[in-house]
């Protein structure tokens, strides 16, 4: 490990940085390149070593993080958020990408206009302009293989088109050790936030399974909901609050609901081992489906405004299921038992830093839910 950070540095620092202007120039061919030019790889015999790669180094203006192989090529993680699962497709894709990369046209050789095509060393960069603070800026990959050294190492910077439907993107990319810029074409999916590159998937539970919904708070306040009478017309049950106190009434069917589908389209901002957060605290919403699944998650606020950790518990039982051939949704025992298994090995031991969005649902009170049938004593008309 000491070892790979080493040669990452001494990579970064050995890259030649300048900062510069010169839109014009900084894209256009040198004046003794103006003739066509014919394609080639940038890293030929590169796509007969692509099963070598046995770890991918990439650095930003704003991250330096690494991705290593497991056993297989199917398996990988990211040493920096604790070997948590890493997308394999989207290696796959950048891996071979970079191994595809075609140049089409030259583009500046001189480092004062690095910055315009964003293909300065990435600790050293500075946008040219407003719009370019926008742009991930440069990124630069480093396949490295299983004894730690570089196969193949890319600055990828500011993107002419990009890829559609099969069909490559343009974007400028130069390799470290080189002072010439290309105009490359290729497929790649690079991004810029470590996070992105983690697999996703934790648990999908739709609103349409849902029995029940409990969310009790550390004060001991209790939010219950239940599932309303089908509707007439087919469309989706709505929740409504077990206890619905004397001259109120729910102010937003969709906020209810919301609580209900929490686990609908789960999503998270960070990972962190669920033993590095103090969870004896916690708001803890559960929500039990039709067919069995039972969910409990733990939240609690973070230091980032408004967003929150979570830790998901989840667990199957047939005995609690209650069949519904109408309901087309729900998953049989066979089905479910099979989710369940799945997402404890995924989400078993880790928590999560969800956005406010998906906090607020979890933690959800009475008071947040319901109105005076009536605001005021005044008759309209």
């Amino acid at each position: 490990m000491q070892m790979r950070n080493k040669s990452w540095a001494i990579l970064v620092a050995a890259a030649v940085v300048l900062g510069g202007a010169g839109w014009w120039l900084a894209t256009s061919r040198d004046r003794a390149t103006e003739a066509d030019f014919t394609p080639r790889p940038l890293f030929p015999g590169l796509m007969a070593r692509v099963n070598d790669v046995a770890s991918l180094e990439i650095a930003t203006s704003k991250a330096l993080f690494r991705i290593e192989r497991g056993a297989d090529a199917e398996h990988w993680t990211m040493p920096g958020r604790n070997d948590y699962p890493v997308r394999a497709d989207l290696v796959r894709k950048n891996v071979l990408g970079i191994a595809g990369l075609e140049t089409i046209e030259p583009r500046t050789d001189k480092p004062e206009h690095y910055n315009r095509l964003q293909v300065s060393e990435p600790d050293k960069y500075q946008p040219a302009d407003e719009a370019a603070k926008s742009d991930p800026g440069p990124i630069l990959v480093r396949l490295v293989d299983p004894d730690t050294k570089a196969i193949a190492t890319v600055i990828v910077g500011k993107a002419k088109s990009y890829p559609v439907g099969g069909k490559p993107g343009q974007m400028h990319v130069r390799k470290p050790e080189e002072a010439r810029t290309w105009l490359a074409q290729g497929i790649l999916e690079l991004p810029a936030d470590p996070v992105h590159w983690l697999v996703k998937d934790l648990i999908k539970i739709d609103r349409a399974r849902v029995a029940s919904a409990t969310v009790t708070h550390p004060d001991g306040s209790i939010l219950r909901l239940l599932r309303g009478p089908k509707k007439t017309d087919g469309s989706a049950i709505d929740f409504v609050p077990a206890e619905l106190p004397r001259g109120m009434k729910v102010a937003s069917a969709y906020d209810v609901n919301a609580v209900a589908g929490a686990l609908a389209y789960l999503t998270f901002d960070d990972v962190a081992k669920e033993s590095t957060q103090d969870f004896s605290r916690a708001t803890v919403t559960e929500i039990v489906t039709l067919d069995g699944v039972k969910a409990v998650v733990k939240t609690i606020p973070a230091e980032e405004d408004k967003k929150a950790w979570i830790t998901i518990a989840v667990s199957h039982d047939a005995a609690m299921a209650k069949p519904d051939a109408e309901n087309k949704d729900l998953l049989a025992p066979e089905e479910a038992e099979k989710q369940v298994n799945a997402a404890t090995r995924r989400i078993g031991g880790w928590a999560y830093l969800v956005p406010e969005s998906i906090a607020r649902d979890l933690t959800r009170k009475l008071a947040d839910l319901i109105e005076p049938e009536q605001k005021d004593g005044s008759k309209k008309g």
